[in-house]
């Protein structure tokens, strides 16, 4: 049931994400990114700065434990598909700047003339910036639709650590008990405990 919940608010995501490219494609003036570039490489380059710690602290963070197999088959399936979302966002953020870089270099315009005289119809003249802007509208709304599974991925994450500090917390206070229960075992089977001493009378 999860996973097929997931499956629809992945599809939603990319619905709304080719929507507002395609609005943006008809809608966006060729320059509109032109005066925020440096601001956008900076948020896209502090989005890849964090996550790529993240993914590293996801891919290394599950270990035995106390854990049964089933749990940690059940944590490797969640934890996996964490992953998926890191690596995507940071995927998104390095092509975003890609094309923003890119936009800076042809100064935002780079017109491109499609000839139709072979079907009887006029030269089309089109510019390739509206592409790119198209491109990197579609990253921002996949970001800003992504905010809340961040969230709840670090917060499953913390979960996770929490979990298995308290098993293992658990497992050394067990084992303490466990020893001190031995040791008083251990005098109560002693031969001569718990028997009455006389002492000699003077």
């Amino acid at each position: 049931m999860k996973e097929l919940i997931g499956s629809i608010r992945l599809y939603l995501h990319l619905s709304i994400s080719a929507l507002s490219g395609l609005l943006s494609l008809w809608l966006l003036r060729n320059d509109v990114f032109k005066d925020v570039s440096q601001e956008l490489i900076a948020i896209f380059g502090l989005l890849m700065a964090g996550v790529l710690p993240t993914m590293i602290l996801t891919a290394s963070i599950i270990r035995a434990g106390q854990l049964s197999v089933k749990s940690l088959k059940a944590y490797q399936t969640a934890l996996g598909r964490q992953l998926k979302v890191w690596i995507g966002l940071f995927l998104i953020s390095f092509s975003a700047s890609l094309l923003i870089v890119f936009g800076k270099l042809i100064d935002w315009s780079l017109p491109i003339h499609v000839p139709l005289a072979f079907f009887g119809l006029g030269d089309v003249s089109f510019d390739i910036v509206r592409l790119v802007n198209a491109l990197i509208v579609m990253a921002l709304t996949l970001m800003l639709s992504r905010v809340i599974d961040v969230g709840n991925g670090i917060i499953s994450i913390l979960n996770f650590s929490a979990e298995l500090a308290i098993m293992d917390a658990q497992a050394r206070d067990d084992a303490r008990h466990k020893f001190a229960d031995e040791s008083i075992m251990g005098m109560v089977e002693r031969k001569g405990f718990g028997e009455l001493v006389e002492f000699p009378k003077q």
